[in-house]
């Protein structure tokens, strides 16, 4: 090979290697492997939580804002382990605005599922982050969380959530 080509298919190489990870991401499927909102086990060393969904979506945005409150309270004092396990609570309580959001108006329903998505996305982060021992992530997707539930609350009728 030419040494243009060797370089060619050295940079087209480094280009694929650094994309297939975000390429996993994407398509990280939240609903299936992962047993949120449900009690599951994790390495010996790793804690697991009994989760009860909430049954209303009053109920999950009560339980959200506790949670966050929790979240950020955990990562301030660097016990990850508290962040975890109110990130689980938080997909919970996530879900249960994805499934139960019908009395949203109609002109609000693509914007609320794009929300829900994101917020999903980003307790998701959160989760992983503390369950993994990383602060930075966890708190990053802490700030994620509270940039997007000003937004989310907003999508629903005055009174629906509080």
């Amino acid at each position: 090979m030419s040494i243009t080509r060797t370089t060619l298919a050295a940079a087209a190489a480094v280009v694929i290697a650094m994309t297939l990870p975000v390429m996993a991401e994407e398509g990280h499927d939240h609903g299936k492997g992962h047993e949120h909102g449900k009690e599951h086990a994790h390495g010996e060393d790793e804690a697991h939580f009994k989760i009860t969904p909430p049954s209303n979506v009053k109920e999950a945005w009560t339980l959200i804002t506790a949670k966050l409150t929790e979240a950020e309270t955990a990562i301030g004092g660097n016990k990850l382990a508290g962040a975890h396990e109110a990130g689980e609570h938080m997909e919970a309580a996530v879900h249960t605005l994805q499934e139960k959001s019908d009395m949203v108006a109609e002109g609000s329903k693509a914007k609320l599922t794009s929300a829900l998505k994101q917020l999903d996305k980003a307790v998701d982060e959160l989760h992983h982050g503390a369950e993994h021992n990383e602060a930075d992530a966890a708190s990053t997707a802490l700030t994620k969380i509270k940039g997007l539930l000003p937004l989310v609350e907003g999508l629903y009728p005055p009174g629906t959530l509080k």
